[in-house]
Order: C-alpha cells, then sequence, then structure tokens
C-alpha cells in the first residue's frame, strides 16, 4: 500500500499524459508566452507552497524542449548549502550538451571560462566577505588562483583598482556566457536559453536574495529567459529577513522580477479521483461489497473535493488527508459503515481545523460548532444551505456521543419540524430529521464520532 506518492511523471514526448487538474492550456499559454520574449527576462510564477508548481515547471519545460528550446532546470532548494549561489548556477548550465559537435565545442570552451571566472569569484567572496553584488577579480590570462589570494590583500589596500578589476570580472563573464548560449542555434535550437528556478521561496533567505542578486548581475545578458517558481509571500519575508521589517520588500524583489503570473490555484474532484488512483485507493473501496456500501467511493471523493474546496487545501494538503484516509481504511473491517460524507469532513477539518477537530474529540464541540465554522468559508453559506449540509450536519448529530446533547437537539428538532408540519412548509428541521432514515439503513444509531475520529487521527490501532 502507497503511504506517500513519488512525483507525478511526466513524460517528455507527452507532457500532458497525466494532467488531472487539466493544466494544459494554462502550460500551453506560458509557452507562447515565452516563446515570445527576449531575453534577458525575469518570470516568476507565483503561486502559494504545494499547490502543484513543480509540476507545472517539468510540463512547461517538456513543452518548451518539445518546441525545439534549450532548457535548464535548477532546484535552488537542494543547493541552498553552498555559500555562493553563482557556483550553483553555473554548475546547472554544465549539465546543457548540444547534439552539434562544432556548437558544442565552442560552447564549451565560452563555459570553461565562465567557471574559471566562477572559481575565482566564489573564493574572493568566501575569502574577503565581499556582497554577493560585489564580486571578485581576475585576468583570465594570468593565474586565477593567484589572483583571488591577491585580492585579499588589495581589499585593505587600493579599493579603486579593486573596484575597476571587479567590473572587468563581471564584464567578462556575462560575454562568455552570452558567447556560449550563442551556440544553441548553431546547433538547430531556439535562440532563447530558459533557465528554471524552481523552490527559490523554500531556501535560506540570504541564499535566496543572493540567487536573486546573481541573476540580475551576472546573467542580465542576451537570450536568456528565467522563469521562477515562487510563493511570492514567502519571498518577500525572506526579503524582510535579510535587510529588515521596514523594507518595502513587493518593491525591492520588483528590481528581479520583470513580470510576475499568478498561478490559478487548483479546484473540483479530478484531482481527489487522480489521488484515489495514485494510492490505489480504488481496490481498497473495490472491497467494500455490501449493497449499501457500493457507492462509499463516490460519495467520499464528492465531499471530500467539495470541503477541501472550501476550505482551500493546498494540493499537497489534499495528498497527505489522502495519506491519513488510506492507513485508516486498513484499519477498517472491509463491509464496516463509515458515512464516508463524515470521514471526508472529519479528514479536512484534521488538517484545515486542528482545533477544531480537537475540540470534536474532547467532546467540547457540537455539530452546530462545526456547521458555524463550514458557514464562515467563503462558499460556506451555500454548502449548509444545500443538500450537502443536510447530510453533514444529520451525521455530526447523530454521532455526538454526548447522548444529552444529542437527545436535547433531536428533541428540539422534532418540535420544529411539528411546526413546519402545522404551518405546511419544509423547513431544516424536516429535512434534517427524514435524513436519519439514511443511516437507520445500516446503523440504529448512527455512525459513533469517537470510531471516526480515531480512525482518522491514526490511533485507533493504538487502542487495545
Amino acid at each position: 500500500m502507497k503511504y506517500r506518492l513519488l512525483e507525478l511523471d511526466v513524460p517528455s514526448d507527452n507532457p500532458f499524459q497525466h494532467d488531472a487538474l487539466e493544466r494544459k492550456p494554462l502550460v500551453e499559454f506560458l509557452a507562447s508566452l515565452i516563446g515570445r520574449l527576449e531575453g534577458p527576462f525575469v518570470l516568476a510564477l507565483d503561486s502559494p507552497w504545494g499547490t502543484g508548481k513543480t509540476t507545472i515547471i517539468r510540463m512547461l519545460q517538456a513543452k518548451l524542449v518539445m518546441d525545439q528550446f534549450q532548457c535548464v532546470y535548477f532546484n535552488a532548494w537542494k543547493v541552498d548549502y553552498v555559500t555562493d549561489p553563482l557556483v550553483a548556477l553555473v554548475s546547472a548550465l554544465d549539465d546543457i550538451h548540444l547534439t552539434d559537435d562544432g556548437a558544442e565545442s565552442v560552447f564549451r570552451g565560452h563555459l570553461k571560462t565562465a567557471k574559471k571566472i566562477t572559481s575565482a569569484v566564489a573564493k574572493r567572496a568566501v575569502v574577503a566577505g565581499v556582497k554577493a553584488a560585489t564580486l571578485g577579480i581576475l585576468d583570465i590570462e594570468e593565474d586565477l588562483e593567484k589572483m583571488a589570494a591577491d585580492a585579499v590583500g588589495e581589499v585593505a589596500g587600493n579599493l579603486v583598482d579593486v573596484f575597476q578589476k571587479e567590473k572587468q570580472a563581471l564584464e567578462k563573464f556575462r560575454v562568455e556566457v552570452e558567447k556560449a548560449i550563442k551556440q544553441l542555434k548553431a546547433a538547430g535550437k531556439k535562440e532563447t536559453l530558459v533557465f528554471f528556478i524552481d523552490e527559490l521561496d523554500r531556501c535560506r533567505p540570504t541564499f535566496a536574495i543572493e540567487m536573486l542578486e546573481r541573476i540580475k548581475h551576472l546573467f542580465d545578458v542576451l537570450n536568456i529567459v528565467f522563469v521562477l517558481s515562487v510563493d511570492k509571500s514567502q519571498l518577500e519575508a525572506s526579503t524582510a529577513a535579510v535587510y529588515g521589517e521596514k523594507i518595502n520588500a513587493p518593491e525591492y524583489l520588483r528590481r528581479f522580477i520583470d513580470i510576475e503570473y499568478a498561478l490559478p490555484l487548483a479546484r473540483g474532484k479530478k484531482f481527489t479521483e487522480a489521488l484515489f488512483a495514485r494510492f490505489n485507493l480504488d481496490e481498497i473501496f473495490a472491497k467494500r461489497t455490501h449493497e449499501q456500501l457500493r457507492y462509499d467511493r463516490q460519495h467520499f471523493i464528492e465531499f471530500f473535493s467539495l470541503l477541501a474546496d472550501a476550505t482551500h487545501l493546498s494540493l499537497r494538503a489534499r495528498e497527505r488527508c489522502l495519506t491519513r484516509l488510506v492507513v485508516a481504511m486498513e484499519q477498517t473491517p472491509e463491509n464496516t459503515f463509515l458515512f464516508p460524507p463524515l470521514v471526508a469532513l472529519l479528514v479536512v477539518l484534521r488538517m484545515a481545523k486542528p482545533d477544531l477537530f480537537g475540540a470534536l474529540r474532547s467532546g467540547i464541540a457540537s455539530a452546530a460548532d462545526v456547521m458555524v465554522y463550514l458557514n464562515k468559508l467563503p462558499s460556506g453559506p451555500e454548502i449548509v444551505a444545500d443538500r450537502s449540509g443536510v447530510i453533514l450536519e444529520i451525521g455530526l448529530l447523530l454521532a455526538d456521543e454526548n447522548q444529552e446533547r444529542k437527545q436535547r437537539v433531536l428533541t428540539d428538532l422534532k418540535k420544529t419540524a411539528e411546526d413546519e408540519k402545522t404551518k405546511q412548509v419544509s423547513g431544516r428541521a424536516t429535512e434534517l430529521l427524514s435524513m436519519t432514515r439514511y443511516f437507520q439503513n445500516f446503523h440504529s444509531d448512527g455512525p459513533r464520532l469517537g470510531y471516526l475520529l480515531d480512525k482518522i487521527d491514526l490511533t485507533s490501532g493504538l487502542k487495545s
């Protein structure tokens, strides 16, 4: 049984084969946009953490490669232990291999020079503690090791000469990178290099900001388009961590980013269905062969998708919810009545509103408290007023193990329903009471909330 999903497979020859979220139109739009850009250019794809940015990036890269673009993928978070981001960026360029031998040879020659400059710059930064935007010295025709060592001494000497050498170093690096990129067209590729930088918002604040500064000051060359995958709010927090809370972080970041594109958040039950298949939950629910349980899979998917959308759970959070469901289902006999709508609600509450989930566990919160919470969500009033809300409310009520509270609420409902009958109206109380017949088909008192809470909280296996 799967408890953790591997990264979604994005075939290079069919990027949208497993596109459960129907991202194809978005990716094709972004590919078209990038195809019209003339570097240097920095495009930021903005979306909260855990919303599927990496998958979009991988689909976009595959699409661009099919369109004959040379792409480089760089996961910044995996290398944020490096002292100087420049080293990691140039190392990523080293992964490019052109199929034309002549173009490859010229490309390697210019890249070799750029790598030598990178080494000198990195050593200078480490030894002298120079700011990221103020780079080292070099004369590439001389011994770089000696130059880097000499530069340290010069910091305390003629700073004007050092500054002039730094300017030469910057210009030489940019020229060499630009000449290397020109070989893409000679190799039959589009002339623009697309450089993807993923997970930048998860890096150490200093590393993330230094990365942006390196891109701005060293890779501001023709025919390079950077595509940053970021949660802009986290990047702004990194900026404040480095430069202080008083800095205007959004304005500061505009120095580095030419245009931002806010990725639309994924919604709907197609993603839930895809997760079911990837977690092998379809097999588990297929074993629930009792006639009255045959719609359990369908009901769970519908209610989970509805509630996950309403609470704005990220894609990653939804995966974690389904991991919890997998474990819970493995502890449950195949034909045990679980009432999927209520299970879906509890799984979502455990992730989106843990304090309310805890209050249910302790017996403090009631069905009314949960419905109040749902009603406060942006789309909550529609859910509560709909048949879905009726099902959830009566399920919580009948599952309540506080018998005194449960009977008091049921008594009040019956009185209200009688009044509605007298007035010849079909109100909320009538709807709630009519729904009790659904539960009586399975269990005389409905599902037990404590049992379900234990399942969702993964503690039932610990009890004797």
